[in-house]
């Protein structure tokens, strides 16, 4: 599972190998995160995204689509650093700064897509990577801070 931490001026990065949508809460950078219950009320389908791709196994990115009639967008569209596309409607992580080929593009995934949210207003953004070939996750991993699940949930 890609995790995508919204901090205020930056987003992180992180990798687990366990699908943690199971868990109502998390802990990441010690900090806690509820799940968002409309992410949960719909079991993680508040939308779509796409992998961004250099080249057919080379992912540079993501672009998340939520639903419109649910507030993840508004939220999104706070942040500076996140690119938009669509007049607003999808928001683009680059996670290496390198652009992406349009025409490669256009997965349409929807699998484990949850909003979790701190105290203070960060926010996790989580994806699915059971569609993703071996390469391709490789390449993401390695952009990642791996965590384990028990990290995720420990001392709760």
């Amino acid at each position: 599972m890609l995790i995508i931490q919204i901090l205020n001026n930056i987003f992180k990065l992180f990798y687990c190998d366990t699908i943690i949508s199971t868990y109502n809460v998390l802990k990441i950078d010690n900090e806690i995160y509820s799940i968002d219950i409309l992410s949960k009320e719909n079991n993680g389908f508040v939308g779509f995204f796409d992998w961004l791709r250099l080249k057919d196994s080379k992912i540079v990115g993501i672009r998340t689509c939520y639903f419109e009639d649910l507030p993840y967008n508004k939220i999104l569209s706070t942040y500076k650093y996140i690119g938009t596309t669509y007049n607003g409607k999808c928001f683009e992580f680059l996670f290496t700064g390198e652009n992406y080929v349009a025409e490669l593009s256009g997965d349409q995934d929807f699998t484990n897509n949850f909003v979790y949210i701190s105290d203070t207003n960060n926010y996790l953004l989580t994806f699915g990577l059971d569609h993703l070939e071996k390469e391709e996750l490789e390449d993401i991993i390695i952009l990642c801070t791996r965590l384990k699940v028990n990290e995720l949930i420990n001392d709760l």
